[in-house]
């Protein structure tokens, strides 16, 4: 059953927050509540990327200074955030000697964004085999000493007094099988001689995995990630994408993650039409109730339950 993809009704508040949200803006910024605007874009991580656009596209001009002012604050601390981070993970992979992928913004970053500071890198994670952990372990201390152990045994996290590395050993968090995302990786020299980033299309099902624990009512940044991975996801491996995400029990979350970032930016639903996993009649009725809640950039607060009942249906079984 199709989950129904693209939604483009006009609406003043999704207008402004897909001009800022895109790498590629309009020459002016649609008309909408600015006081509700700096809300949405603060809460769902766009305030970096839509500084930059504002202090260096023409849709800035006309706008406010103190809207510009706070947007600029945020864009100025995930720079040095960012090359933190970044510098530090290039220390700690230089001499691990075993195989690791780095997941999420820490690769993108390098990869599907145009500027080091549009996208805030977080906890960096990072795909490791459960046979190299103890090796992995003893590389990076004593600099970094474990911080924690997920149930079963498959995640584990380790810090240094500043930040985290959360590793991971499966595609999906929580489990073991990384269903040949080792195999598929591509090299990422810059991070170390034994550091990989997935393939795009990994990166795509790690990405829906992440929207799907959350319920899709993730952040609108990581639907800007879906965005940008469908369309450098390579079409003709959709078919070993549906059937991964059938295998990782995922094909309820990639199917919302696709529809959730059809709607916000419709014009990536072709591209994202091929990955769209079948869904029998009753999946595709509780997959589309969830869809519609989740797609309101102005939610800004969910009640934990609405979360929890949207988890039931999307989560990896």
């Amino acid at each position: 059953m199709a989950i129904g993809l693209g939604y483009n009704t006009p609406v003043p508040l999704l207008s402004a927050v897909r001009a800022l949200a895109s790498f590629d803006p309009p020459r002016a910024l649609p008309s909408c509540d600015l006081e509700e605007l700096l809300a949405v874009l603060d809460a769902h991580g766009l305030a970096p990327l839509a500084s930059y656009h504002l202090e260096t596209r023409l849709l800035g001009a006309g706008v406010p200074d103190w809207f510009r002012e706070r947007l600029l604050a945020v864009y100025q601390g995930v720079v040095n955030d960012n090359v933190f981070k970044l510098v530090t993970l290039k220390q700690a992979l230089a001499g691990v000697g075993v195989p690791v992928v780095v997941l999420g913004a820490a690769s993108f970053v390098d990869w599907l964004y145009p500027h080091l500071a549009f996208r805030p890198i977080g906890e960096p994670r990072l795909l490791v085999r459960g046979e190299d952990g103890a090796t992995f372990a003893a590389a990076v201390a004593p600099e970094w000493k474990p911080s924690g152990t997920g149930a079963g045994g498959h995640t584990a996290s380790f810090s240094n007094g500043q930040f985290e590395l959360r590793l991971q050993e499966g595609l999906v968090p929580g489990r073991g099988d990384d269903h040949g995302a080792f195999t598929r990786s591509e090299r990422f020299p810059a991070l170390g001689p034994t550091v990989a980033r997935p393939s795009a299309e990994d990166a795509l099902l790690v990405a829906a995995a992440d929207v799907a624990v959350q319920g899709l009512y993730a952040p609108l940044l990581e639907y800007v990630d879906l965005r940008e991975l469908v369309r450098v996801a390579d079409p003709a491996r959709a078919a070993e994408v549906r059937a991964r995400a059938e295998s990782a029990g995922l094909a309820r979350g990639l199917a919302g993650a696709l529809a959730v970032t059809a709607r916000y930016f419709p014009e990536v639903a072709p591209a994202a039409e091929p990955f769209l996993p079948p869904l029998g009649r009753a999946e595709g009725v509780a997959v589309r109730a969830v869809v519609e809640q989740a797609s309101d950039p102005a939610r800004l607060r969910v009640l934990r339950g609405a979360v929890e009942a949207a988890r039931q249906v999307v989560a990896p079984a």
